[in-house]
């Protein structure tokens, strides 16, 4: 019977003297919680085309492995990222054509991210 009368004092000294902070609950909007899974679609489609054998001749041409150009598609801003995307999204549908322009695109991107190339300097 002591240690339930001491086990019940601890706990009220705990209630009293242990802070609660109240949870806080936010609303989401549409448009932040679509923009954010659109940004990580777009993210895994770029490293879903480190996969191809056409990037992976390109970026060994180039000097780079696929692991540095999956660290560089990583370290591009959300803005980057959705540009590249709608960039790609806008290409038209033209068999393997499009699939070559976008590896292109892709490639010199990383190029200039790793420092490589400076064609985007004078922009």
């Amino acid at each position: 019977m002591r240690l339930s009368k001491s086990l019940i004092y601890l706990l009220i000294l705990t209630f009293i003297f242990v802070q609660i902070s109240p949870a806080v609950a936010g609303i989401v909007g549409t448009d932040s919680f679509l923009s954010e899974q659109t940004i990580q679609q777009d993210r895994e489609n770029l490293r879903a085309l480190m996969s191809r054998s056409e990037v992976r001749s390109l970026l060994a041409s180039n000097g780079l492995t696929v692991a540095q150009a999956q660290e560089r598609v990583d370290s591009l801003t959300d803005k980057e990222v959705s540009q590249m995307a709608k960039q790609f999204d806008e290409l038209p549908a033209a068999g393997d054509a499009w699939v070559v322009v976008l590896v292109i695109a892709l490639v010199v991107v990383i190029l200039e991210l790793a420092g490589i190339t400076d064609i985007f300097t004078g922009l």
